[in-house]
């Protein structure tokens, strides 16, 4: 993992943030991601699946009580290179792992897949070089499939994660990958999703045609929007100008439902 992490590229996770703004993404690629616990679970989760065997380098488990005092600051200095987690967060993630290994949909994937594949290309239209790490490659079928874990595997309740949180960007932005370092054209672009809850259900969703090429479209428009950051060295906030501010419809009286924002699943 660290290998990838020391390539100089851009990868999804901070490309997306242009379209928060310039500045959040040069923000990220300079003091790095803040972690969560959701994070952390997506993560363990993914490594159970693909690389149970990397598990006991890149995590470790603290039996103690709170995450607080001298004996938790003791672990941590001799962990410093390793996520730390609760023996019930090992669990769920173990307890997804299973849900998705052993599940009827997903088990003729897993069968001649390519897991974790590292990809490194430039981008055609920018020059900008670009590296990202597939979940799972699936060459003789031309699939290509990510890992997410999630609330719920209600299509409805998903599609809208999808959208929110750029997935069919993730997948688009692969498949450029897959295609410009591996030479072969995917034809399939699928998301496994497992539900963070017990029982953990499983859905397998095949991205549409339209969701692809959104996300296609989505990718060009942020590495363009980067290219041009960097050659005016500029990185401005979300907004330039002064916006005029109005309310939510429900402080009218109008009825409009209030809208949260959750934190991001992997």
């Amino acid at each position: 993992m660290s290998n990838y992490f020391g390539i100089d590229a851009v990868n999804w996770s901070t490309l997306k943030l242009l379209d928060e703004s310039p500045l959040a993404y040069r923000h990220a690629v300079e003091h790095g991601r803040p972690d969560s616990a959701a994070l952390a679970l997506g993560r363990v989760t993914h490594t159970l699946v693909f690389e149970p065997h990397k598990f006991t380098a890149e995590y470790a488990v603290y039996e103690g009580g709170d995450r607080r005092g001298k004996a938790w600051e003791a672990f941590q200095a001799a962990h410093e290179d390793k996520t730390i987690l609760k023996p019930g967060e090992i669990a769920t993630a173990q307890a997804m792992a299973d849900a998705v290994r052993s599940h009827p949909l997903v088990r003729p994937y897993l069968a001649g897949g390519q897991f974790e594949r590292v990809l490194q290309w430039r981008d055609r239209a920018t020059g900008i070089d670009c590296k990202a790490k597939a979940d799972w490659i699936v060459p003789g079928l031309g699939l290509l499939c990510d890992l997410k874990t999630a609330r719920s595997v209600d299509a409805r309740r998903f599609a809208l994660d999808v959208a929110r949180y750029g997935y069919h960007g993730q997948l688009a932005h692969y498949a450029n990958g897959v295609e410009a370092d591996l030479g072969w054209k995917v034809r399939r672009h699928m998301i496994i999703a497992v539900e963070k809850a017990a029982p953990h259900d499983v859905a397998v969703f095949d991205l549409a045609p339209e969701a692809v090429e959104c996300g296609r479209e989505k990718v060009a428009e942020l590495l363009a929007k980067l290219a041009a950051c960097r050659e005016s060295n500029q990185w401005p906030g979300r907004y330039t100008t002064e916006q005029a501010l109005d309310l939510p419809g429900w402080v009218y009286g109008a009825g409009e439902a209030e809208i949260s924002f959750d934190e991001e699943d992997e």
